[in-house]
């Protein structure tokens, strides 16, 4: 009993001598702060193993002595991936990036004959397990680009010699693979296939300019969205939204099988913006039809101006001012109806008809041909149409819907949504639902196509 006693004292007396004579090692701070300061830092690549042959040793979190993690004990291997020489010791750099001493009084080392690091497709992702120089060519000896955080997703485009070939925030560069991790999706992506044009968005989505979390993001697109599929990569899809086009991750969207749309893309007229025209929604809306067809090139001003004016009578022309809202007695209909906008649009152009009385299938086959459709509606919201009597001069008192707005129609989809151009919107384009539309367009039926 004495003896065994004995015995475990001097093995506990060992592993403390072993660990404490391993935390008094000079070291510095960091890697990088060592060479700064004149100390000795090198390496040499090395494949094999380490097994740990005293009581107990300390592994370090990084080429620093004063980094200590956790005890590996007696028989724990590790495997190596250089020998470091750090302030004139000796640690190798392990495949769990930790650290731990190359003395042979405590360890042994046993090379072996590994095969080099598989080559990674273009486009592939991974992330950094650590915060990770980006380098300008494969190995230590380059010079440093910038710092990737650890726990950042980069595009992998190549490997060289356990280097990576990354690209993070739209800089390309070389990354140690020893601090990069595959990244795991959190939700298998859709396949694609040849009848999945168009998805939805499934959480709010950075769009980016690459197919890979590494690229530069140009947008976040809105859950719920809907975006048409220009192309896939990897798992990720090339889509429109908003004027611009980029990637968005497949791992955030739904596909959308079986849905369809046409839309038309005219250019944006605001009809409060540079020129303030709070009442020339009519004008606005007409103008963006004729700059689609490129039937004319003027701006908001200079064709509102031109437009004809009446004193009371939107039959006949635009019933006093669009730039303003004006008091009357009795009160003024300020709005230009669709004959007399017809009748202005075909200075412009013969291509522009009075369709009023149209039904929406009707409104839908112009679409097909490519042709926006100024419709009369209610205002922003959809509210149900209002009715109200104003005095209309010549034309006499007149029954009109009260909250009357006017936008261009610019494309459906299948699901029964109508796509509209709005000159008093902040959205600029967005889709109304289909009761919505059809009950605000309905009440009047009001209509002037571009073709």
């Amino acid at each position: 009993m004495h003896s065994k006693k004995i015995r475990n004292i001097l093995i506990k007396a060992t592993a403390f001598l072993v660990i404490a004579s391993a935390s008094a090692m000079p070291g510095t701070s960091a890697w990088s702060d060592m060479a700064g300061k004149g100390i000795e830092v090198s390496a040499l690549e090395l494949q094999g193993s380490v097994t740990v042959t005293c009581s107990a040793l300390w592994t370090y979190g990084r080429p620093d002595w004063t980094a200590k993690v956790k005890v590996a004990y007696k028989g724990e291997s590790f495997t190596v991936l250089e020998r470091i020489s750090v302030a004139g010791r000796d640690m190798y750099r392990l495949s769990n990036g930790m650290y731990i001493s190359a003395n042979p009084l405590y360890v042994s080392f046993r090379e072996s004959s590994q095969a080099p690091a598989p080559a990674v497709q273009a486009s592939s992702e991974m992330a950094t397990t650590a915060n990770l120089n980006m380098r300008t060519g494969p190995g230590t000896g380059y010079q440093i680009i910038k710092v990737i955080p650890k726990g950042a997703q980069v595009a992998v485009s190549g490997s060289e010699n356990g280097w990576f070939k990354v690209t993070y925030q739209g800089i390309t560069g070389w990354a140690s693979g020893s601090y990069l991790t595959p990244v795991q999706a959190q939700t298998p992506a859709p396949a694609p296939s040849s009848a999945a044009t168009y998805i939805r968005t499934t959480a709010n989505l950075n769009m980016r300019t690459g197919a890979g979390t590494g690229y530069s993001i140009i947008t976040t697109i809105p859950s719920g969205t809907r975006a048409e599929v220009l192309g896939t990569s990897g798992g990720w899809y090339k889509v429109s939204y908003s004027g611009k086009t980029g990637w968005v991750s497949g791992s955030y969207v739904s596909v959308l099988s079986g849905y369809s749309q046409k839309v038309i893309g005219i250019p944006y007229v605001n009809q409060y913006s540079p020129v303030y025209a709070p009442m020339g929604c009519e004008g606005a809306s007409l103008l963006m039809a004729l700059k689609y067809k490129g039937y004319t090139s003027l701006e908001l001003k200079a064709f509102l101006d031109a437009m004809p004016k009446t004193e009371r009578d939107p039959f006949n022309g635009f019933a006093s001012t669009p730039y303003s809202v004006v008091s009357g007695n009795p009160a003024i209909f300020q709005s230009i109806f669709p004959e007399a906008l017809t009748a202005y649009g075909s200075r412009y152009s013969g291509n522009v008809a009075d369709v009023s009385g149209y039904t929406t299938a009707q409104l839908k086959s112009e679409i097909d041909k490519g042709n926006p459709v100024v419709v009369y509606v209610t205002t922003r919201n959809y509210e149900t149409p209002i009715w109200k009597v104003y005095d209309m001069g010549p034309s006499g008192n007149v029954n009109i819907v009260d909250n009357m707005h006017v936008m261009v129609l610019t494309g459906y989809n299948s699901d029964g949504e109508y796509h509209v151009t709005d000159p008093a919107s902040s959205r600029n384009t967005y889709w109304v639902s289909q009761v919505k539309f059809e009950t605000a367009y309905d009440a009047l039926k009001w209509a002037v196509v571009v073709r």
